[in-house]
């Protein structure tokens, strides 16, 4: 396996990871705050989620070699 794909592989797994994470942390979050389930908190729970799996996506990728 070239170093390239595998740095492609840390990037996607990380960043899965990361979003799914994310996801449950953000849901307990509102959750708490006593924000009612709805489409904007589902798109802002996502739109946060993604953010932050797009981070450690980029963060893995600049990882030295």
């Amino acid at each position: 396996m070239r170093p390239c794909s595998r740095i492609n592989m840390l990037s996607l797994f990380a960043s899965t990871i990361a979003f799914f994470v994310s996801t449950y942390f953000l849901r307990r979050y509102l959750e708490d705050m006593g924000i009612p389930k709805g489409m904007t908190r589902g798109a802002l729970i996502f739109s946060i989620a993604l953010l932050i799996s797009y981070l450690v996506a980029i963060g893995a990728d600049h990882l030295p070699h």
